[in-house]
């Protein structure tokens, strides 16, 4: 056989792969591929070349929806398909091209035909199958791009969920909306729906701007936080027929995401974003100076109009910074309104703002002590502390009661760490002047020094490093936030009167693994 198949990935992530002629090739979620995917099934594809004829047989296995030129595929049926052919492994995702070697002359018939293959057919008369094919390809070409079925998949089990409605088709230019407060809002009047009933288009005028906007040529997308899903308190299935029914009612095609989790899909963070951008719009990239988002959570503080309490979080708006898009606040944007003397409220921290600080040399001294850390959680203390262990060659060693549970365990280590030898830092958050007591006692006790490092890392800092912790699944102690209320009530500031030698404040230094740890840390993370 001189004319040879191949399946080859649009961006260059692989290989092409060898689709050998009359041989069925498996393509899914693998080493070859490179997709990592979950929603991708190891058997996703396959897939049989007929290289006399310049025909290649694609049959979806796996449950989420493969692509072709666009379109969904349904499962388990045969279609057929020319040289050339663009084939989405997942739909709208990890794209690759039928290509013959060498490219036959004439392949008017069978490129992007996407007839499915029927065990029975009748011979057809040649301008007949022409006349067929003229039509299939008009049709097709209409619908370039265009999802023909409702589709609702499922990613990272659950912590998101994606419903692309039928007649969706991929653009640059994207339109982004919140959905409760924005698109819509509870009957009931309640902050919160009481059903999955309880729902009424926010503004008259919703319906019309969105299919103008559809009309300007932009896809309609959806990004709303829905928590409830995630513990329990709504069912998916229940609330898969509120968007259904919400999708007919605006009688346009949408895509929409909702983040059921605590992770990185959930707004301000950037994930639901990153997966529209990456896996659901075709191969077009987004243009983000036509693009914009629009959404309630504003930050707009008690009285921005009149009645009106503050905003209930700011992560609309600062998922829009995060992507440096154009935001609307809902009434900007239905109703006109102008929000010139709209009071808004700024984040009590600016992520962009963080530095790496150069390390205080007076942390380490030649004599033998106790340095007892002070410090919300996730301020930097257990950082801090291994650097003053490396750069003091290890004759400082740590404690911590993340690690060994209590003061009391903390106390018996650190005695024997002081008997080697060795100095002790106390890495511990040691709020008041009662828990750093018991290390000014244990010092004068064992006849050595007592030092105070006193992180002065704000709250809302510390629950900025925490988030992020827990999206780069650092390992870590949970926090939550009445741990840090805690930590603010009870707190008093270390002072000499307390039997310290020293107290020195330490502002936090960020450290990062590599650039994408850094971009993420830049972002904003917290809502409020």
């Amino acid at each position: 056989m001189s004319r040879q198949c191949f399946l080859r990935c649009l961006l260059d992530l692989h290989a092409p792969i060898n689709l050998s002629h009359q041989v069925e090739t498996v393509v899914g979620r693998s080493k070859i591929t490179k997709i990592k995917d979950q929603s991708c099934s190891r058997q996703q594809l396959s897939l049989k070349a007929d290289c006399y004829n310049c025909l290649v047989e694609i049959k979806q296995l796996g449950v989420n929806s493969s692509g072709l030129d666009g379109f969904a595929l349904k499962r388990n049926e045969v279609y057929r398909v020319g040289h050339g052919s663009r084939i989405e492994i997942l739909l709208n995702s990890y794209i690759h091209i039928i290509e013959f070697h060498p490219a036959p002359d004439l392949c008017k018939e069978t490129k992007n035909s996407n007839k499915r293959k029927h065990e029975d057919d009748e011979p057809t008369s040649h301008s007949k199958r022409k006349a067929i094919d003229s039509v299939l390809d008009a049709s097709l070409n209409s619908k370039m791009d265009e999802n023909l079925d409702d589709i609702w998949e499922e990613i990272d089990k659950g912590e998101l969920y994606i419903y692309t409605s039928k007649g969706v088709k991929t653009s640059s230019k994207i339109a982004a909306f919140d959905m409760d407060g924005t698109l819509i809002k509870t009957k009931s009047g309640k902050v919160h729906p009481i059903d999955i009933n309880d729902w009424q288009i926010a503004f008259p005028v919703v319906p019309q701007k969105l299919k103008d906007q559809l009309s300007n040529g932009y896809k309609i997308v959806i990004f709303s936080n829905q928590a409830p899903i995630g513990n329990g308190r709504v069912k998916i299935e229940d609330f898969k027929k509120k968007i259904e029914a919400l999708v007919l009612k605006l009688n346009i095609p949408v895509q929409a995401y909702f983040a059921t989790g605590k992770g990185f899909y959930r707004k301000p963070a950037t994930g639901m974003w990153n997966i529209l951008n990456e896996q659901k719009n075709g191969s077009l990239k987004i243009n983000m100076e036509e693009s914009f988002y629009c959404g309630d959570a504003a930050g707009r503080a008690a009285g921005w109009a009149p009645g009106k309490k503050k905003d209930h979080s700011m992560a609309d708006k600062l998922l829009a910074e995060n992507l440096s898009l154009k935001f609307y606040t809902p009434e900007q944007y239905f109703l006109g309104h102008s929000i010139s003397n709209v009071p808004f409220e700024k984040p009590d921290f600016i992520p962009k703002t963080a530095k790496a600080e150069p390390f205080n040399d007076r942390l380490i001294t030649k004599e033998k002590e106790i340095l007892v850390l002070v410090g919300f959680p996730g301020s930097g203390k257990s950082f801090l502390a291994k650097q003053i262990e490396k750069k003091s060659s290890h004759t400082y060693v740590a404690v911590s009661r993340d690690i060994l549970g209590s003061w009391q365990k903390c106390a018996s280590e650190a005695t024997k760490l002081l008997q080697k030898g060795k100095s002790v830092i106390v890495d511990s958050t040691n709020p008041d002047v009662e828990s750093r007591a018991r290390w000014t006692s244990l010092a004068n006790q064992m006849k050595v020094e007592c030092r105070c490092a006193k992180m002065t890392t704000t709250m809302s800092h510390a629950k900025h490093n925490n988030k992020f912790r827990e999206l780069m699944k650092i390992k870590h102690v949970p926090v939550n936030d009445i741990v840090f209320h805690t930590y603010k009530n009870k707190f008093a500031n270390p002072t000499l009167n307390e039997g310290f030698k020293e107290v020195i404040e330490v502002k936090f230094s960020p450290c990062f693994e590599d650039k994408e740890a850094e971009k993420i840390y830049k972002m904003y993370l917290l809502e409020k």
